[in-house]
């Protein structure tokens, strides 16, 4: 023993005397020193080549952008590595520290071989792969930090080896699967912190067997279950946060036991039932959170017993009754959020009966009523959300005693009486949205003193007056919408000084006047809403300057002139609406930005040609020229728009093709090319548009046939071809078009037969083939569109055959014109059941027989030209209708002159004998003589040559309105027998 102590081994490196001490000898002669010593010098060169090889292994197997592991060379001392930390003097690693260096890779097994370290941080890198079931092998660790990676797989069992650990963070990966029931095994364990992962699975309930857990943080996975009863034996827990999984069941009521616990985070899961009274018993929670639940019953009043408690969250729940928060107990609580629930009755008087700390009180989307006056000694708060109730009253003038409030948000309940002008005294305002109420009054020139205020909502309300010019001084407002109301005067003339304002929203109020130059210097813009005014004037020049524009809506005034060139400069521009005007020139100036979304022009005087600018902006949706002057061909580069869903170019002057280029546009939904001079055939590629819900082409000057490919387009709800040159027959392949409502083909040359396969169009409403060169008869299938309501018209064709009775089956028929053929036989008895009928026009074919009663209501013109029809409104049936002998014919006509004769000599002789007496009584009547009486006892004749109302029809005179389309005879708009004998140069019919 003595020669061990005196052996020169001694003096080896701590590792070799830790070895030499297992030397199983006792005795330490020389030829034992000198193999000790070789041994243990070989040991020492083969550790040192396996931390060499491990150490390769971990620095392999992760990729280093930055170069943060660029020190660890063999050379170097392992203790000066970047990120590891030793023992004082001993050079074993206890720590590795590489958190937030941009890592990625792997995490490889090799960092087992570090087996006294303690403590391993890799979070926040962007590291790949498992984590490696090798940790479990480093029985010293006490705290492993994975957390913010993209690691994958499952949590490995084998940490549950670890029985040192105190801090296990692995959240924010791509994990999967179940917690590890083995994570019970680590009985040290305070931390444990698993959110933002994809674990599922329930809570195990071995979790409850750590006695010093003070955090458990599971949140954002996807855990379903309950909360296992065996975790009321983690008695130091002080968080427990689950929030955004799918747990259920109730509330432990165990969770009051937790004494210690700060923190209760149930929020966004599935529980139920009621809250439980017990967690009053739990004295230093200063955070509850149960939002998102299905939580039922009363707001337990021993909540009031928590006394530290700062937040308390219970929205968006089923929690019904009143609110029985008070702030006299809850002296700490600064946030209250009652939001979406079921809570009624009134705000109670005692939610702030003398000094509380609460400054944000969320009341939104419940049924509370009556006044707000009770938040009136609230006088900490900052932000009240009472919206989405049923409050009522006014809003009261005191509510300026809240000198502290940052934002008011009462907007979506029924305050009535003004805006009350104390409002101006809320200095620290920076939101106040009151929009749909009812609110009447002006806007209190008062406003002008609220220098913080950003949002200003009081759309949807009754106020009136003018926008006082005061509003001018809130040069901090960036969001104003006044929508709905009933402004009236003119947009105050320094409206420029708002110098942050992004929304201004006027829409739908009284406004007129010119837009004031001074809103070009609201250089922050984005969305400008002035439509549904009377606003007048030209676009001014100062425009050019929004160069952050991105909304613009100015429809439905009488502003004017052309446009400003300089609106060119507004690159951002997406939404462009200012249809329903007097603008004029060109559009040119509207096409600077290559971002637009949506150009709507209709409806006013743009001239030229459409530029090729316009296809600039190929994430364009909608496009509508309608209604102005536009002429020339409509360009090719339209089709480089392949995002556009709505195309309208009506009622203009385009002539030429519609081009092939427009096949590329494959989101088109509507297409309206109707009144335009367009030549050519239908274009067969309409048929690639397999999302189109609208064609209309008609009133143009196209020729050929209806393209079969029309067949393919199986969204299509309406398809109007009328009004063009069309020849040929409708092809059978309409028949697939099984979600159209509206098949409008009259006024072309369309021959051949009506195909019966129109009967798989069971969703037509309105079907128009009038005005062709049909034959044929008319199939009886059409009696299966059950749904064809608003018109059936084939009137003016050749069609013949008799009605089919199945036309009885389209009872909710109002419209029908079968004019102007050729179908005989009598009126089949089955269109009695059409009830919902109010026009029926059936004149001028070959008709016969007796009327049905139940039709005799309508006007005897609907079955003129009918010879061999009688009844009523017609000559009954049965009556002699033989021609009279030509000599009896001769006597009645001499009869009646004689008789005329007679009766004209009486008159003259009663006349000459009145004129003798008026000779010898002469008395002025020029006082006091009335003037005839107009009209008098004609209020329904036409004697005026106004009106004439017969049955459901009412005849207006030509003075009135003309209407002159043909293809539908007048007897469809109720025109009289009667009314056809009156001598009057025109008609127009209103239904």
């Amino acid at each position: 023993m003595e020669a061990s102590r005196s052996c020169p081994c001694a003096t080896k490196s701590r590792r070799v005397v830790e070895l030499f001490k297992h030397v199983r000898s006792a005795k330490c002669t020389s030829l034992l020193v000198s193999s000790a010593l070789f041994i243990l010098v070989t040991r020492d060169h083969a550790e040192e080549a396996q931390v060499t090889s491990q150490r390769n292994k971990m620095k392999s197997s992760l990729i280093d952008p930055e170069g943060i592991l660029s020190g660890w060379s063999p050379e170097a001392d392992v203790c000066s590595w970047h990120g590891v930390s030793c023992l004082p003097g001993e050079g074993i690693v206890v720590a590795l520290n590489l958190s937030g260096f941009g890592l990625s890779g792997t995490i490889s097994p090799a960092i087992a071989g570090l087996i006294s370290v303690e403590s391993i941080d890799l979070s926040s890198n962007s590291l790949t792969g498992p984590i490696p079931p090798e940790l479990g092998m480093l029985k010293n660790l006490k705290t492993l930090l994975l957390y913010s990676n993209l690691l994958t797989g499952t949590i490995p069992a084998e940490l549950g080896l670890l029985q040192n650990l105190k801090v296990l963070r692995v959240g924010d990966n791509r994990l999967h699967g179940e917690i590890p029931p083995h994570l019970g095994n680590c009985t040290e364990l305070e931390m444990l912190g698993l959110a933002y992962c994809q674990l599922s699975g329930t809570i195990p309930s071995q979790i409850g067997n750590l006695k010093n857990l003070q955090q458990l943080v599971l949140d954002n996975n996807t855990l379903t279950g309950s909360i296992p009863e065996q975790l009321r034996g983690c008695v130091s827990l002080r968080i427990l946060s689950v929030t955004d999984n799918r747990l259920g069941g109730i509330i432990p009521s165990f969770i009051g036991s937790l004494s210690g616990l700060q923190s209760l985070n149930l929020a966004n899961n599935q529980f139920s039932g009621v809250i439980p009274a017990e967690i009053g018993s739990l004295s230093s929670l200063t955070y509850l959170n149960l939002l998102g639940n299905s939580l039922t019953g009363a707001i337990p009043k021993e909540l009031n017993q928590l006394s530290q408690l700062q937040v308390l969250d219970l929205s968006q729940n089923n929690i019904s009754g009143g609110i029985s928060i008070s702030t006299s107990q809850l002296k700490n609580l600064k946030y209250l959020v009652l939001s979406d629930n079921l809570l009624d009755g009134t705000i109670p008087v005692g939610l702030c009966p003398g000094n509380s700390s609460l400054e944000n009180l969320f009341l939104a989307g419940n049924n509370l009523e009556g006044s707000i006056e009770g938040l009136l000694n609230c006088i900490s708060l900052r932000s009240i959300d009472a919206s989405n109730n049923s409050f009522t009253s006014k809003i009261p003038s005191e509510i300026d005693r809240l000198s502290n409030l940052v934002n008011l948000m009462l907007h979506n309940n029924s305050f009535t009486g003004v805006l009350p002008p104390q409002i101006g005294n809320l200095g620290n305002l920076e939101v106040l949205s009151l929009y749909h109420n009812a609110l009447t009054g002006v806007i209190p020139p008062e406003i002008g003193q609220l220098q913080r205020l950003t949002t200003l909502f009081l759309y949807e309300n009754q106020m009136s007056g003018t926008i006082p010019d005061e509003i001018t001084n809130c040069t901090s407002l960036e969001e104003v919408d006044f929508f709905g109301n009933h402004f009236h005067g003119t947009i105050p003339e320094r409206i420029g000084n708002l110098k942050n304002l992004e929304v201004l929203q006027l829409r739908q109020n009284d406004l007129s006047g010119p837009i004031p130059a001074s809103l070009g210097e609201c250089r922050q813009l984005q969305a400008l809403a002035l439509a549904d005014n009377r606003l007048s004037g030209t676009l001014p020049d100062t425009f050019r300057h929004l160069t952050q524009l991105s909304i613009i809506t100015l429809y439905n005034n009488s502003l004017e002139g052309p446009l400003p060139e300089a609106l060119f400069e507004l690159k951002n521009l997406t939404v462009i609406n200012i249809s329903h005007n007097r603008f004029s020139g060109s559009v040119i100036p509207l096409l600077g930005s290559s971002s637009l979304a949506v150009l709507v022009l209709t409806d006013n005087r743009f001239s030229g040609v459409i530029p090729t600018a316009v296809a600039r902006s190929r994430d364009m949706v909608r496009l509508q020229l309608a209604g102005n002057q536009l002429a020339g061909a409509i360009p090719a580069e339209l089709g480089n728009l392949t995002q556009l869903r709505m195309l309208d170019l009506s009622s203009n002057n385009f002539s030429g093709g519609i081009p092939s280029e427009l096949s590329n546009c494959l989101q088109l939904t509507h297409l309206n090319l109707e009144g335009n001079s367009l030549t050519g055939a239908v274009p067969s590629w309409l048929g690639g548009l397999r999302f189109l819900g609208e064609l209309d082409l008609s009133s143009n000057a196209l020729t050929g046939g209806i393209p079969v490919e029309l067949g393919n387009c199986s969204s299509l709800l309406k398809l109007s071809l009328s009004d063009n040159h069309l020849s040929g027959n409708i092809p059978q392949e309409i028949g697939r078009l099984t979600s159209l409502n509206v098949l409008s083909l009259q006024k072309n040359s369309l021959t051949g037969v009506i195909p019966p396969t129109l009967r798989q169009c069971n969703k037509l409403y309105e079907l128009r083939l009038s005005e062709n060169s049909l034959e044929g008869p008319i199939p009886p299938e059409l009696g299966q569109l059950s749904e064809l309501q608003v018109m059936l018209d084939l009137s003016r064709n050749k069609l013949s055959g008799q009605i089919p009775t199945s036309l009885g089956n389209l009872v909710k028929l109002e419209r029908l014109n079968l004019s102007s053929n050729q179908l005989h036989g009598q009126i089949p008895s089955s269109l009695l059941q059409l009830t919902s009928l109010n026009r029926l026009n059936l004149s001028d074919n070959l008709l016969s027989g007796a009327i049905p009663v139940v039709l005799s209501s309508f006007p005897a013109a609907s079955y003129a030209g009918n010879d061999d029809l009688c009844g009523v409104p017609l000559p009954r049936c049965g009556a002699n209708r033989r021609p009279l002998p030509s000599a009896m014919v001769s006597g009645i006509v001499a009869g009646i002159a004689i008789v005329s004769a007679v009766v004209c000599m009486a008159l003259l002789y009663i006349m000459l004998r009145m004129w003798s007496n008026w000779r010898e009584v002469s008395v002025s009547s020029s006082d006091g003589e009335e003037p005839p009486e107009h009209g008098k006892g004609s209020k329904c004749g036409a004697r005026d040559g106004k009106y004439w109302k017969v049955g459901s029809g009412l005849v207006v005179a030509a003075s009135e309105e003309k209407y002159s389309s043909s293809s539908e005879s007048s007897v469809l708009h109720g025109k009289s027998t009667e009314a056809s004998a009156i001598n009057l140069k025109g008609y127009g019919y209103f239904f």
